[in-house]
């Protein structure tokens, strides 16, 4: 038995070692097989100037996307929606029927924190899109326009949307049950749009702002839902009817809290986002604080491939922070079993999106590794052989990668430290890791905040070689992920070495001997 399974681990790795040589050093990929990233987030009103300037977020809103901005310029397109206006003064004033009224009108100098963050194109179909009547709206238009901000949602003025980045083209159109935006009600016209955005561009992004509001609508219900008396849609019907007419992503919101995510003919569905900066008089407490950015990953055609829910929880006027709670992620897991169990969705408790097809063959790769540990020789005469070792190499080829990258990483011990520099004569922290990771094919975030969002996270004991391991800053009282490096070897009796770039260059450095470092441990991640 022995020998035999020698043999299989020979032949394994022959096998292991062909398949890495070609999938990890092959040329870049042809341009039908390109993927493409696209974030979406939830309601945006970054501050109301109405009736005062008092009503201004703290440093006039300058921080409000800081602890989110790396995360959300790290995709090729990034969405939101806009609830509110860009104008400075003046406006006509919304009537109300209801005691409570809102008034959303953002100073236009804002549109600059969009820009910053990363934000490529807006939703404009809304309600608080109207609180200030027909000036707000041109005004919104244009200084969205001026910015470079691609937009779309109102009814005879900008329905639609069409730009290319990076050779894709991208077609956009929002929709709401309000006045003066084409209609979420109208289904029929909406198929109309999409159908004519899908003759000309590669992926086709659809908006909504539909469905009841509050934590008691966090449902999708299949059905027409009416609040304070209006329609807001049958927003089941809507997606399903939008991408059976073209579109490829539908990103909802409007009921101010999260709802379930569906996959319907290979295109994916987030039937509401929630709110994500909000910087004004609502609830950001409990379910209403949640804050997520799900970022999905199509071909491009727009087929899905694969997906993650990052999880931010508002900070009242101070904006999104990281959740290392990921409490969106698993409240959109939860509703997605619950309205959607037959959707070929498997969400983790920490946010990534795969097919349950997926998930499902993870899991039998993982018994037949066991299996080849254990009996051999029942699986070398097996006809499925080809089969398992295809699955054995799923399971193992992560160790040989990781063993080369620890190798690759050691030969820049000894380069200086320098902020900003991302390689390969100086580095700092994270231009290190995406710089060793780049080389063997992994594309990481820019920072450690994006960094951090990238791969399953493990407890430190469970850590390995080629992991990542995160740490506080300077200050030791925050809770901010402020640097980064990768484990070099984990022994499990108290020796957890990890290669960083530190202000004393690239070293190679011990977890549990560091005065400096031990006390700082954030959390650890696998990437490979």
């Amino acid at each position: 038995m022995f020998f035999q399974k020698l043999q299989l681990k020979a032949l394994l790795t022959i096998f292991i070692l062909s398949v890495f040589s070609f999938s990890t050093f092959s040329q870049e990929q042809p341009e039908e097989n390109k993927i493409v990233s696209i974030i979406g987030t939830g309601d945006i009103m970054l501050g109301s100037n109405y009736p005062s300037d008092a009503q201004l977020p703290p440093s006039d809103g300058k921080e409000l996307l800081r602890e989110v901005k790396d995360i959300l310029k790290d995709a090729d397109v990034t969405f939101g929606n806009l609830e509110g206006c860009f104008l400075d003064k003046g406006g006509n004033v919304k009537k109300c029927k209801g005691n409570k009224c809102y008034f959303f009108r953002m100073p236009e100098r804002y549109v600059n924190y969009l820009l910053e963050a990363g934000y490529d194109v807006m939703n404009i179909a809304n309600d608080h899109m109207g609180d200030f009547g027909t000036p707000g709206r041109q005004n919104t238009v244009k200084v969205l326009k001026n910015a470079g901000i691609n937009y779309a949602g109102l009814k005879d003025v900008c329905e639609t949307s069409r730009f290319e980045i990076d050779g894709v083209k991208y077609g956009f159109v929002g929709f709401a049950p309000n006045a003066a935006t084409v209609r979420i009600t109208d289904i029929e016209y909406a198929k109309q749009l999409v159908s004519e955005l899908d003759k000309d561009c590669d992926i086709v992004i659809v908006s909504f702002h539909g469905g009841a509001e509050g934590k008691n609508h966090n449902r999708v219900t299949r059905k027409t839902e009416n609040y304070l008396g209006e329609n807001r849609g049958n927003v089941y019907e809507f997606a399903h009817a939008v991408i059976d007419a073209g579109a490829d992503v539908v990103f909802g919101h409007g009921p101010h809290v999260v709802r379930a995510t569906e996959l319907y003919k290979d295109r994916f569905i987030a039937y509401s986002l929630g709110n994500f900066c909000t910087a004004g008089e609502f609830n950001v407490s409990g379910i209403s604080g949640y804050a997520p950015m799900v970022k999905v990953f199509t071909d491009k055609t727009g087929k899905f491939i694969k997906g993650e829910i990052i999880s931010a929880l508002q900070n009242d006027k101070k904006g999104p922070v990281l959740d290392p709670e990921n409490k969106a992620a698993k409240e959109i897991k939860r509703l997605t079993e619950s309205d959607f169990p037959e959707t070929d969705l498997f969400i983790s408790e920490d946010g990534k999106i795969i097919r349950k097809q997926d998930q499902n063959k993870l899991e039998q790769a993982n018994l037949l590794f066991r299996k080849i540990e254990d009996e051999p020789e029942d699986l070398l005469d097996s006809e499925n052989f080809p089969d398992l070792m295809s699955l054995y190499f799923d399971n193992t080829s992560s160790s040989i990668i990781a063993q080369n990258i620890i190798e690759f990483s050691r030969q820049f011990l000894g380069k200086p430290y320098r902020r900003g520099s991302k390689g390969p004569n100086a580095f700092d922290c994270s231009g290190f890791t995406s710089y060793v990771f780049k080389n063997f094919g992994y594309q990481l975030g820019a920072a450690c905040v994006s960094q951090v969002n990238q791969g399953v996270k493990v407890g430190k004991e469970e850590l390995k070689k080629g992991d990542l391991i995160f740490f506080k800053g300077r200050n030791a009282k925050s809770s901010r992920v402020g640097h980064v490096g990768i484990v070099v070897e984990n022994d499990g009796a108290g020796n957890l070495m990890f290669i960083h770039a530190s202000r004393r260059g690239v070293i190679i450095e011990n977890l549990n001997a560091s005065a400096y470092y031990k006390p700082r441990y954030v959390t650890g991640l696998r990437v490979l």
